[in-house]
């Protein structure tokens, strides 16, 4: 099969393409991985899964992989995939970077540093500054409008800058001329004020929104003195010992850390490889790189408040869910996805890897999914195959669980 470079025009307009899918600590050493008949029936989901989308889906490049946690043991299964993938193998995590940037401000929260009902244009408790720059930046619509609250939960009517057409041309118009540009936040939102773009007025509905996210990372370093990179290894990673998770920030940080899994475009045949990637033009939305070994560890911490924000902020706040729309019953909290018996999580898709995390407290239970290729086998105008994908990885949490349960609340 041939295999070959991305164009970044092409990524650009697969992206574009594609719309948010119904989208006293323990150790992680007390977990027995690797070593039970536990480990031994997540490999065997993870072998079935793979063999029946094979079938379907002949000559397939790419294949899947599986992290269970549930009480003090873990199972890890991966088929398809290069046989060295394991569950410290980085990945880029893409929108579970938005789980941190909403851990990040409940934890400036509960330290008394800023106020989830405040408007952005409102200064910071004990500073002279408001919640978001004064300028012409960022002079987005309806700013005077907007709580920090509705940023977290996609109700603040934010325009979604990388996922729209004019977004990927602006984008497409920086890299082509400099492929290593490093894209801040400022010149993202400087774009939205320039045009004056939104969604709707803060408030009236829900949309999905990366710059919402983008403007909570600002937040996040005006209220810390942190950059957000900074402030994540130092409230997370660290405490939380997250050693496989990073942020890179820089136009020219584009490769991953080794060990590492390729991810790939199955486009009409070819395989295209998308693993080196520009990810400046995401930080605080999607520029995580993660491990399936650090990405479930950090879910099943948050959601039990062994992530450093307590118990009760968590149930109040982050999975405060608001509906996504009037026909499903999906919710959104801070940071965090809500399906009926699955759990709270949140999943991420781009640079051809799609994957899912979400955790369950009341069951203990905690389910990882990935693939490393996305699937346009009829071309990059038939979403089909990639949307029967997405919905296959949605519905295999469930499956997993049912396995491994038996039953589930």
């Amino acid at each position: 099969m041939k295999k070959t470079p991305l164009s970044r025009s092409l990524l650009i307009n697969l992206l574009v393409a594609f719309v948010i899918l119904s989208a006293c600590q323990k150790n992680e050493d007390d977990i027995q991985p690797d070593n039970n008949v536990f480990n031994e029936k997540v490999q065997a989901i993870a072998n079935q899964t793979y063999s029946d989308y094979l079938s379907a889906y002949p000559g397939f490049p790419g294949g899947f992989a599986i992290r269970v946690i549930h009480g003090n043991e873990s199972g890890f299964g991966h088929k398809g995939i290069d046989d060295n993938f394991s569950e410290a193998t980085h990945f880029r995590g893409q929108s579970t970077t938005k789980s941190f940037t909403a851990a990040g401000i409940v934890l400036l929260y509960q330290k008394g540093l800023l106020h989830f009902d405040s408007l952005v244009i409102e200064p910071i408790p004990g500073k002279e500054i408001p919640y978001l720059p004064d300028t012409e930046d960022y002079d987005i619509p309806f700013k005077d409008q907007i709580t920090i609250w509705q940023l977290l939960n996609h109700t603040a009517g934010v325009y979604d800058l990388i996922n729209q057409p004019d977004g990927s041309r602006f984008l497409d118009s920086i890299f082509s001329k400099d492929p290593e540009f490093t894209v801040t936040i400022d010149l993202m939102t400087s774009y939205i004020s320039d045009h004056q773009k939104y969604e709707f007025a803060p408030g009236e509905d829900w949309s999905y929104s990366n710059s919402g996210y983008q403007l909570l990372a600002k937040i996040i370093e005006r209220v810390s003195g942190k950059p957000y990179r900074q402030f994540m290894e130092d409230e997370f990673i660290i405490p939380l010992e997250l050693k496989e998770t990073s942020f890179p920030d820089m136009g020219n940080e584009q490769s991953i850390p080794e060990p590492f899994v390729e991810s790939w475009g199955w486009l009409s045949g070819e395989c295209i490889n998308l693993t080196r990637q520009n990810m400046s033009a995401n930080v605080g939305e999607g520029n995580i790189i993660s491990s399936p070994r650090d990405l479930s560890k950090f879910y099943k911490l948050l959601l039990s408040g062994e992530a450093g924000i307590k118990m009760s902020y968590v149930t109040n706040y982050m999975m405060a869910c608001v509906p996504t729309s009037q026909i499903n019953s999906c919710g959104y909290g801070m940071g965090l996805f809500h399906y009926k018996k699955l759990g709270y999580g949140h999943g991420g898709d781009g640079t051809g890897i799609s994957v899912k995390c979400y955790s369950d407290p009341a069951n203990d239970f905690t389910v990882f999914v990935l693939t490393n290729c996305w699937n346009f086998s009829k071309g990059p105008n038939d979403m089909g195959p990639f949307n029967e994908q997405n919905l296959l990885m949605h519905d295999l949490m469930y499956e997993i669980k049912k396995l491994i349960l038996g039953h589930f609340k």
